[in-house]
Formats: C-alpha cells, sequence, structure tokens
C-alpha cells in the first residue's frame, strides 16, 4: 500500500495553466461545482460521494469523494461539459488518455472515469484518482529554501517519474512546484529537513504524446504550461520533446535550492526573459549542484542530459 494516496488539485497561477492550491473543508455541494444551488452533497456514477472541495482551475474542479464501492478515499476531478470549451474537452480527453498509460510510484494513478448529471448543472465528465494526503512543493518552498539533500530526493524520484512518462511517449510540459505533490507519510506531517519522502507528480492535462521519430505537438507558448517555468522552445512556441521537462525540472530544484522563483512576474515577460541569457546559477550552491542545473537549463535542447543522467547524479548528490 502506498504511503499516500495522490491527486491533482488546482488553483489558478498568472497564466492560463492550472496548479494546486491548499486543501479546503467543508461539504462539496452543487454550489460548489457550478455556483448553483444544489442539494448538501453529491455522488457521481452512483459510486463517488464527495465530501469536500479541494480546489478549482481552468476546466474543472476538484474534489475529495469516498468511493462507496470500495470504501476507499479518492480525488475527484469534475468538468461541467455544458460550459466546457473545446479546448476544455480536449484537455479533460488528454489526461484521461495519459493517466490510463501510465502506472509508477512518483505518477498519480488513475482509477476510473465517468459521466453522470448533476441537478442544476446538467452533464459532468469526471476522473477519480489517487488521493495524495499532504502539502505541494510550492507550499514547501514557501517556507524556505530546501536542504541539499532534499532537494537531490526531491529531484531524484521526479527524475525517475518522467522517465518512465518519456518512455510511454507522454511530455508532461507544466512541471512547475505547485503540480508536485508531497506526501505525508502515515498521516504525519512532513519533515522537510529529512531526505526521505515521498513526491508525485500532477496534473498531466496538457501532456502532449509524441512519435518514436519526432517531438510532441506544438502549442501556443503561454497558453500551454506555466510561464516561469518554460523552456525556450515552449516560449518560441516551438515543438517540445523530453528535453523541455528536463528544463523545467532543472528550474524546479534551482527554486528548491535558493527558494525563490528564477523566472518571476507577468506571463510574456517571464516566458521571454530566458531567451536573453543563461539561467543565473547561483556559483555557492556547489559545483556539482552548479554544474547540473546549468546542463539542465542549457538554451538549446540537444544540450541537456537525458533524465536518466539528471536521476543518477541527483542520486549521488543525495549522499
Amino acid at each position: 500500500m502506498r504511503v499516500a494516496h495522490g491527486s491533482p488539485t488546482f488553483r489558478r497561477e498568472e497564466t492560463t495553466a492550472r496548479g494546486i492550491p491548499p486543501r479546503t473543508t467543508g461539504h462539496a455541494t452543487d454550489t460548489e461545482l457550478s455556483g448553483r444551488p444544489g442539494p448538501a452533497t453529491t455522488t457521481l456514477g452512483r459510486r463517488y460521494r464527495i465530501t469536500s472541495r479541494l480546489g478549482a482551475g481552468g476546466s474543472g474542479e476538484v474534489f475529495r469523494a469516498i468511493d462507496l464501492r470500495l470504501g476507499r478515499p479518492v480525488a475527484l476531478k469534475v468538468f461541467a461539459l455544458d460550459d466546457a470549451s473545446p479546448q476544455d474537452v480536449r484537455r479533460y480527453a488528454q489526461e484521461a488518455r495519459v493517466l490510463a498509460g501510465l502506472r509508477h510510484p512518483g505518477l498519480v494513478a488513475l482509477f476510473d472515469v465517468g459521466a453522470d448529471q448533476v441537478p442544476a448543472l446538467g452533464p459532468v465528465a469526471y476522473l477519480a484518482m489517487e488521493l495524495i494526503e499532504g502539502t505541494t512543493l510550492r507550499d514547501t518552498i514557501a517556507q524556505g529554501a530546501l536542504p541539499a539533500g532534499v532537494t537531490a530526493e526531491v529531484g531524484h524520484q521526479l527524475a525517475l517519474a518522467l522517465a518512465h512518462a518519456h518512455a510511454a511517449g507522454v511530455v508532461h510540459r507544466d512541471v512547475k512546484p505547485s503540480n508536485v505533490l508531497v506526501a505525508e507519510p502515515d498521516g504525519a506531517p512532513v519533515v522537510m529537513d529529512q531526505p526521505v519522502l515521498t513526491v508525485v507528480l500532477a496534473d498531466f492535462g496538457i501532456a502532449t504524446t509524441r512519435t518514436r521519430s519526432g517531438p510532441a505537438n506544438r502549442g501556443p507558448a503561454v497558453s500551454s504550461g506555466t510561464a516561469s517555468y518554460h523552456s525556450p522552445e515552449q516560449a518560441l512556441g516551438q515543438a517540445v520533446g523530453p528535453a523541455s521537462d528536463v528544463y523545467s525540472l532543472g528550474l524546479v530544484l534551482l527554486e528548491c535550492r535558493t527558494g525563490s522563483r528564477t523566472y518571476p512576474g507577468a506571463p510574456l515577460a517571464s516566458s521571454l526573459a530566458r531567451l536573453l541569457g543563461p539561467v543565473p546559477v547561483p556559483q555557492d550552491l556547489g559545483r556539482d549542484w552548479v554544474r547540473l542545473l546549468t546542463a539542465m537549463t542549457a538554451a538549446d535542447a540537444d544540450d541537456r542530459p537525458p533524465l536518466t543522467a539528471v536521476a543518477a547524479e541527483l542520486r549521488a548528490l543525495r549522499g
């Protein structure tokens, strides 16, 4: 049994991409789902009874629910189809397809998909996913920079998870701290000065698939992924491949070590800032970290190391 159960949850950030908010409490109602009155609780598919709301994003909301058939908690990602744009519907279908084809301890697990009618809301689609009890890497970094050993452990787990996705032909395209869930071990608070922890990568809503011979699909730069973590090829609206996730992971690890975002600010300015020069990696992080992070954030995708090499380097840096 997993130490924790995982799910992506959402918060709007400075771009149209989705992130992960702190958990909230209280019963989910149709008002929370749609802004219109409804019954005190909602059960979808005659199986998933919503118990609390976790967050909302551009194309759906995420709730804590109980699987009445198996008696376990799940994360339920709900999409109102009547109000959804064609792009939102494509994202829902894409996330379902991607998650169905992936199984790895470092990736959120998909249990079920379905559709139902909700009073005052109409047709909805939903994804039932593994529920992570814990926090997000974004909230953890907000408390201060992480020790080198903890950062290496986080990076090692994420590199292995992304390598698994890449081997299946999936490029995440939105690797960022708010999409990384930090699990509470056996329900205990996360102790971030200890290098032994579990992280899970979530939110494959804008992930793309690639062919064996080519990179993933092109997409608009500012709307695909979060600008602060764009690779140069994303910023330019070019086709992206696995190396784009390597770049984003490099920025995430740099933020873990420094405690601050390398490219903050408005989406367009943030996205384009990395085109003006190399990523500034502080020399006081140590020679090995400077070398690794500089390589991961190389401007040319061909100059970035593969994730297998990144994972090996981070394993050594764990000490």
